[in-house]
Formats: structure tokens, C-alpha cells, sequence
């Protein structure tokens, strides 16, 4: 509790510091403004004018688009302007102020440059009208980690060691990859961005009210990552190696290449990675008295080995037809193999004795996926109107094989006395997904446009469960009521259509509908058991208003669905002990979300603020807790137990502190409740407060030498949803970051405390279970990165394959 005070507040004391170190303004004196023009008279938008004196900057701007720039504030004295715009030399002028000044610059033609090269950052936080971009590629965070590694440091991200994500304390959150959805879920998504190198990421969007134009699935938003390419003619790459020592050794190696040339763009991305884990898992069950045979406790204790060996590639072909009309491929791989030992040890507490037992699991598991991605893009007129057509194919296949053998043990000398449970599984699952959309873009006129679009996606999946008893002299014998195999289809149709609308210079806004149909169908050993028809509508709206460049205001309505996962409507039983056992339900409806959120930019000389403040409704919400139906047995279902309330508020806030000190912090904070029934008989009413707080730091230490240190703390506090008390949990990193011309040498050490835990606590009527898994975190890393090739300036259109972000008129 000592750290956990501290970190709250040092976090506190960061935001606070910073937030009003700058806020102190000179007395008001003068206005300077003016207008920046090229050669033909024309206004140049966004040129940077910065105001110096003696050296030293007072303010910086850009022009807006009419091409006007203005400073408030300014006090009498001598002044230099600068002038820096991307296709002309920097200017500079003179000024004495002792009034109110115009000082307007046109540029001539002698001043262009022959050759450009754009070298600005963008802003780390940049709040869009309906998301939060992290542009992460501005951050060490990228180098030497994974993808899934950056995502646990998201703004308004939280994951669990068990691949849960949420945002902004909200489960069900659905993963984009460049404006594309990925089909996997759980383990396996977690598998793939986990082999996936993060040196080429370029941001993380963070949708908490998606448009119309995506998906409804995914009650809690949408996460867009979205990686780098090549915008300019000639060849860029980069190469990274990196090894991390947790309790045992891991390593990872990437290449990356990106050709552009004339009309066509290759890119291309190499990966492989042997990552390796020693995690460890502690259970402690209270059973209500009177359980068959009186027992009182049962304790777990589990130590883990395993190492997961990940191989994986893109390439991508984009072809320019002509100036109007783009087409490209893009084909993606990635496969895991793994290899894991599970070794427990379980202790039973009765009223007048105990019993020991120890079990082995050996697991063998491995997955394949194949993505095939053909785009087309076209100009149609010269007013605007844009048609994009993707067609996708995914191909996911996974063999998993674990064998387990329980042996009851003396409690004194633990010496094994018999064998109570040999048996052995082996579970391949396959998905075949395929899906055409297209998305027409019609700009009516400078204040109104329409986009709609239409959908359709199948999706097949096959899972054949086979469960073996050994029955000895290594004869298997099949568990009839154990084994079973399992088909699922499902095809989701869907329309929809977005209004952008500007009223004036301050006020806009958007309004989008979107209709689904979804056909479910399931089999259980040839015989139907899901068999569903039903058609959803999910309106969505944003008024924005604006009264300056500085300040932003955003009302959004969105409203969306969570469908049930593949594995979750199999109705047969997943034993992982003889005493513990996961269960599908085929009766599993969709759970519907609603949100309702308000946004607030402001961008001050104390820094950049974004404020959201929402309430959301979940209703039928799925979730699983675990139960005692009968004697020592825990059972784990999924049903739609009820509905659940949230209000949040996220503050979010970056600030140049210094040149050299850079901080950026979030803290979010809610209030939730769950309420419902589930199986019939537990009583979910749970009111809870909600507290994260994050901060990211850079100090660049010389410049010259090009010496960085970054310094990360995330805290999520204690919190109770669905009868489950989520423990505290702390992230801590230390980066140190060393460039040298192309390449850059990364230290990192991650997890000092060891308090980066899953805890949960769960009560169930009279049944009590206490876990804590810790997944081997604590590490240092040392990885190297070289970037080779070169660009050119390039005076041509570029479009990123596929569907392109949503417009964000307003």
C-alpha cells in the first residue's frame, strides 16, 4: 500500500505540476497578425510562424486555411519573424512592435526549394472526433517490443495476462489492422500481435464510438493499429534483433522493406520470434459447508514453462492505373508453434483430514493463418466521388494436443500413491472467413457529403474435440462424454449510410445508421443446436462545435453489439481437471451497448488537454463466473446474466514540458454497476469505483549524442464488476534509448516491483475463489534497430490499400 500511495502520488503531483508550471501569461499588450501568400497571391495554410527574441522563441502558429496567423499578448521590443512552409526556403523578418502590427509575407518564386524533406513530429495525443490517436511511432515504445507490448501502454487500453482487453474499463473491445478487423479473438489474437515487431508501428487509435461505417461489433469500441508504409518514391527499411531475460531467455528478429516506384509500391515485412515464459498461477477455493465430503479448501499452486516460437510475413502490391484509379494485394502469414509444461500441485482441506495431489499437463499446440486482402480504389469524377471495394479471405487453423496426468500424494512425505486421472485431448479448430465490402464517398458540396457502403461476411468454424482415457500399458480409450465435435456458421449482412454536415465555421455534424442481419447456425455431432435469424439497427450521431483552433467540443451517440465468441455457444464441457470443466451455451443471446459521450479539446501553453466524459448501458451481458453445481466440482459458464452501467470520466494530457522533458498522462475514473441474475440462482449487485492512472516520460538527455530515457507507470486500482474483485495492478518500464545516425541501441527494464498481477476475488453465493497469476514480466531487454534506404520527393497521390480511415469532415 506504501508504493501503490507513492505512485499515486507522484502521478497526481505530475499532472498537476505540469498542468499550471506555464499558465502564467504576460499582461496584454499588442496584437500581431497578418497573412501569408505565395507568388500568385494565393493563402498558404499551415505555414509555422514563429515569433523570437533575443534568440529565444516566444510563440509559434500556423496559418490557417484563408492563410491568416496572429499572436495575442505580444509586449513592445524588437522581434524576428520566421516563416518556415514545406515547398519554400525559411524566411525571416524584422520588426519593431510598439502597437498593434500586420506583418504579411508573400513568397516568390526564387524561394522554392528543389528538394523537400519533412522531418516534423506529429503530436503524441491527437483527439479526433471519434477516436484517440496514440502516434506511438513518435515514441521509443516501439522499439524492441511487440505490438501487443504497445498496446498494454495504450491510452485507455487495459489487457489482462489472459488477452481480455478493454477500454476505458469496458470489455469487448474488437482489434483493427490497418481499417481491417482481424477474426481472431482471445488467445490466439494475443499470439498473432505478440510475434508481430512493433519497430514499424506508426499509431494506435482508440475508438470509444466508432461511425456507422464500421462494424457494430465490439461493445467497448474499436482498436485501430495502424503501421507504416512508404509515401515517397525510392526504398525504405528497416532490420531490429532484440533478446529479453525474464526467468528464461526470448528473442525476436524483423526486416521490413518498402519500394516505391512510378506506379507501382512493394512492401514487405519478415518476422520471427522465440519467445519463452515461466509463469505462475496460485488458486485458493472456498467451499460452502456441506460440500460432498466436507471439504473446506482446495489450494492450487501451478508453475508454467513454455515457449512459443513465432514465424510470420506480409507483402503488399499497390498498382496506380492511372491518376484516378488505384488497385492492390496484400497477403499476410503468421504461424505459432508452442510448447508449454504445466505443473500443479493441489492440496484439499477437510474438517478431519487432507489430501495432495499433483498433476502434469504436457501441451503441444500450434496455429497457422492465411489473410488475402484485393482492394480497388477510384476517383469517379473530378468532384470528389471515391468507390473502394475490398474483398477478404482469412484461413485459420490450430492443433492443440495436451495430455494430463493427475497422482494423489502422500500429504507427509509426498510420495505418489495412485494415479486418479490420466487422460489426454486434442482440440484442431479451423476458421474460414470471407467478406466483400464496398464504400461509395459522395461530397455534395463543401458543406454536405454522403458515404454508404454495404457488407457481407460468412464465417465457418469447425471444432472437433477428442478426449481419451488412459487405460493403461499406454492404451487410449475415447470419452464418449467428453469428446464431441462442433460447427458453427454464421453470415452477417449490413448496410449503411453517414450524413456530414457543416452548419457554419463552428458548428458540424455527422449522422450515420447501420443494419445488420446475422443468420447463426449450429451442430453438435450433426445435430442443430443453434439455429438463429435476427436484424439489428445502430444509429449513430456527433455534433461538433469549435470556436477556435485551440478548442474543441464533441457530443457522440453511438450504439453497438457484442455477439457471442465461436467457442462460447458449444454446448459440450471442456474438462481441464476431472473436478474442473469449461461449458458452452448455444442459448447465448447478444449483448446490445449503448454510449453516450462528451469530449472537450483544449490546447493551451500549459499543454494539450482532452477530456471525456460518458455513460454507457450493456444489456444481457455475457459473462462467466465460476460455480459449484455439484460435490468438489467447478463448473465455468457463459450466460447473459443481466445489465450493466457505467460512468466515466478520462482526462488525458501532453506537454513539452522542456526541450529536453516530455510527459504525457492519462487518468481515467468511473463509477460502474452490474446488475442481474446468473444461472437462476446468484445474485449480481455490485457498485464500484473506477481509478487508472498512466504517465509516460522522456528526458532526452544529449542531444548531441543522441541519449534518451523514457520513464512508463500505469496503476489500475481495486475494483468489484459481476461479484469479481479485481486486485491493483502496476506497470513500470525504464527505457534507455542510445541513436546513433541510422541505427538505435535500447535498454529496457520492465516490471520492477513484480506487481504486474492478474488478483481476482469472486464470490458466488457461499462459494469463494481467490486467484493470482503472474505472468513472468519482470525482465530487462536489450535490442538494436538499423533503418537503411532513401526517398524522394514524389508529387503524386498515395492511398493506403483498402478501406481508408473514416472521414472526419467535421
Amino acid at each position: 500500500m506504501k508504493k501503490l500511495a507513492l505512485l499515486s502520488l507522484f502521478l497526481n503531483a505530475s499532472f498537476i505540476a505540469t498542468a499550471f508550471s506555464q499558465s502564467a501569461l504576460p499582461s496584454s499588450k499588442h496584437l500581431v497578425s497578418g497573412k501569408v501568400t505565395d507568388e500568385n497571391h494565393s493563402p498558404l495554410a499551415m505555414v509555422v510562424v514563429s515569433l523570437k527574441q533575443d534568440a529565444k522563441v516566444i510563440a509559434n502558429t500556423i496559418t490557417n486555411p484563408e492563410g491568416h496567423y496572429q499572436f495575442k499578448n505580444v509586449l513592445k521590443g524588437n522581434y524576428q519573424f520566421q516563416f518556415k512552409y514545406l515547398a519554400y526556403r525559411d524566411t525571416a523578418l524584422l520588426a519593431i512592435i510598439n502597437k498593434d502590427t500586420l506583418v504579411n509575407i508573400q513568397y516568390q518564386g526564387s524561394q522554392t526549394l528543389n528538394e523537400v524533406r519533412v522531418t516534423a513530429k506529429k503530436p503524441i495525443f491527437q483527439r479526433q472526433i471519434d477516436r484517440l490517436r496514440f502516434n506511438v511511432g513518435e515514441t521509443d515504445l516501439v522499439f524492441g517490443n511487440n505490438i501487443w507490448d504497445v498496446l498494454e501502454k495504450t491510452p485507455l487500453v487495459n489487457v489482462s495476462g489472459d488477452a481480455a482487453i478493454q477500454i476505458s474499463g469496458t470489455t469487448g473491445a474488437v482489434v483493427y489492422l490497418n481499417n481491417k478487423r482481424k477474426i481472431l479473438t482471445g488467445t490466439a489474437l494475443k499470439n498473432y500481435l505478440s510475434s508481430i515487431p512493433s519497430e514499424n508501428l506508426e499509431a494506435i487509435e482508440v475508438m470509444t464510438t466508432p461511425s456507422s461505417k464500421y462494424d457494430a461489433e465490439g461493445g467497448a469500441g474499436i482498436i485501430n493499429i495502424i503501421t507504416k508504409k512508404n509515401k515517397e518514391e525510392g526504398f525504405i527499411g528497416n532490420a531490429g534483433l532484440s533478446a529479453r531475460q525474464t526467468a528464461v531467455n526470448s528473442q525476436a528478429g524483423s526486416l521490413y522493406g518498402n519500394n516505391r516506384s512510378g506506379k507501382w509500391n512493394v512492401f514487405s515485412n519478415l518476422y520471427m520470434s522465440n519467445r519463452s515464459r515461466k509463469p505462475e498461477f496460485k488458486k485458493d477455493i472456498y467451499y460452502p459447508a456441506g460440500t460432498g465430503d466436507n471439504l473446506l479448501q482446495r489450494s492450487i499452486h501451478s508453475f508454467n514453462d513454455y515457449q512459443i516460437l513465432s514465424p510470420g510475413g506480409s507483402l503488399g502490391i499497390d498498382h496506380q492505373i492511372n491518376s484516378n484509379h488505384v488497385v492492390g494485394l496484400l497477403f499476410d502469414y503468421s504461424g505459432m508453434t508452442q510448447k508449454e509444461s504445466r505443473d500443479a500441485q493441489s492440496r484439499d482441506l477437510y474438517q478431519t483430514r487432507d489430501s495432495l495431489a499433483a498433476t502434469k499437463n504436457r501441451d503441444d499446440l500450434s496455429s497457422n493463418t492465411y489473410a488475402l486482402n484485393l482492394n480497388y480504389q477510384g476517383k469517379l469524377d473530378g468532384k470528389g466521388k471515391t468507390l473502394s471495394i475490398d474483398l477478404d479471405a482469412l484461413e485459420y487453423n490450430s492443433k492443440n494436443k495436451s495430455i494430463s496426468k493427475t497422482e494423489a500424494l502422500n500429504p507427509g512425505s509426498q510420495q505418489a500413491l495412485y494415479i486418479k486421472d490420466w487422460f489426454r485431448s486434442s482440440a484442431p479448430q479451423k476458421i474460414s472467413n470471407q467478406s466483400l465490402k464496398a464504400d461509395f464517398e459522395w461530397p455534395v458540396h463543401k458543406d454536405l457529403s454522403i458515404d454508404f457502403g454495404l457488407k457481407t461476411m460468412l464465417s465457418k468454424i469447425s471444432n472437433h474435440l477428442l478426449f481419451e482415457n488412459r487405460l493403461g500399458d499406454d492404451q487410449w480409450i475415447k470419452d464418449l462424454n467428453r469428446s464431441n465435435f462442433f460447427q458453427y456458421d454464421e453470415y452477417i449482412n449490413s448496410v449503411y449510410g453517414i450524413l456530414n454536415a457543416r452548419i457554419n465555421p463552428k458548428w458540424s455534424y455527422q449522422l450515420g445508421l447501420r443494419v445488420e442481419n446475422t443468420i447463426a447456425k449450429g451442430w453438435l455431432e450433426g445435430n442443430k443446436v443453434v439455429n438463429r435469424n435476427y436484424s439489428n439497427v445502430f444509429p449513430t450521431a456527433f455534433l461538433k462545435y469549435s470556436n477556435s483552433k485551440e478548442k474543441s467540443y464533441v457530443l457522440a451517440l453511438s450504439s453497438r453489439i457484442n455477439r457471442p465468441g465461436f467457442w462460447d455457444v458449444n454446448p459440450f464441457r471442456t474438462y481441464t481437471t476431472d473436478q474442473t470443466y469449461f461449458e458452452g451455451n448455444p442459448f447465448l443471446m447478444p449483448s446490445k451497448y449503448y454510449r453516450e459521450e462528451l469530449s472537450h479539446t483544449l490546447i493551451s501553453k500549459s499543454g494539450t488537454f482532452t477530456f471525456q466524459l460518458a455513460a454507457s448501458q450493456s444489456l444481457d451481458e455475457i459473462y462467466a463466473l465460476p460455480s459449484n453445481p455439484v460435490g468438489n466440482v467447478i463448473a465455468n459458464k457463459k450466460v447473459n446474466y443481466g445489465n450493466k452501467y457505467s460512468f466515466s470520466n478520462a482526462i488525458t494530457y501532453f506537454q513539452q514540458i522542456m526541450p529536453w522533458w516530455r510527459l504525457s498522462g492519462t487518468a481515467l475514473t468511473g463509477y460502474v454497476l452490474s446488475k442481474g441474475l446468473y444461472a437462476d440462482q446468484i445474485l449480481i449487485d455490485n457498485k464500484t469505483f473506477l481509478l487508472s492512472l498512466s504517465t509516460n516520460q522522456t528526458f532526452n538527455i544529449s542531444k548531441k549524442s543522441g541519449l534518451s530515457c523514457t520513464v512508463i507507470a500505469n496503476n489500475t486500482f481495486p475494483v468489484t464488476i459481476v461479484n469479481t474483485e479485481i486486485g491493483n495492478r502496476l506497470e513500470t518500464e525504464l527505457r534507455l534509448r542510445k541513436s546513433i545516425g541510422a541505427w538505435n541501441v535500447t535498454l529496457s527494464g520492465q516490471d520492477f516491483f513484480k506487481s504486474n498481477k492478474d488478483r481476482y476475488k469472486v464470490l458466488v453465493n457461499e462459494l469463494r475463489i481467490v486467484d493470482e497469476n503472474y505472468y513472468d514480466t519482470q525482465s530487462v531487454a536489450l535490442s538494436l534497430s538499423f533503418n537503411f534506404g532513401k526517398m524522394t520527393v514524389k508529387d503524386k497521390r498515395d492511398r493506403d490499400a483498402g478501406s481508408e480511415e473514416v472521414k472526419r469532415r467535421i
